[in-house]
C-alpha cells in the first residue's frame, strides 16, 4: 500500500521504495499541520514543516522524474535540495525588493 517494487534499468535487481503518491500526500499534509502547530501551540517546528520539509517532499518526485527518469538516486535528492534553496532565495529577494519599494512609497 505504501511501498512499491520497481526493477532497475537492466532488470536484474528489484528495489522497494515509497510510492510517489505517498510522498506527495505527506508533503502537502505538512502545510496544514505546520499552520496548526504554529497557531495553536506557537511551535516553531510548524514553521520548519512549512518552510523546509513540505517543499522537499513536494519537489522530490518531480526532480526524481526529470533528473533520473523516475529512479531513486542520491543525485535526485541533492538536486531537490538545491532547487528548493534556489527557489526560496529567489522568493526572498523578490519580497525584499517589494518591501523596499513599499517603504519608499510611504
Amino acid at each position: 500500500m505504501i511501498l512499491e517494487t520497481v526493477k532497475t534499468a537492466n532488470e536484474k535487481k528489484e528495489i522497494t521504495r515509497v510510492k510517489t503518491s505517498v510522498i506527495l500526500i505527506v508533503g502537502f499534509s505538512f502545510i496544514p499541520l505546520g499552520i496548526y502547530l504554529l497557531i495553536a501551540y506557537e511551535m516553531l517546528f510548524g514553521l520548519t514543516l512549512i518552510l523546509f520539509f513540505a517543499p522537499c517532499f513536494i519537489l522530490y518526485p518531480l526532480v526524481r522524474f526529470f533528473i533520473s527518469g523516475g529512479k531513486d538516486s542520491v543525485v535526485a535528492v541533492v538536486a531537490t535540495v538545491v532547487v528548493e534553496e534556489v527557489t526560496k532565495a529567489t522568493i526572498m529577494n523578490q519580497v525584499k525588493k517589494l518591501d523596499k519599494n513599499y517603504s519608499k512609497n510611504k
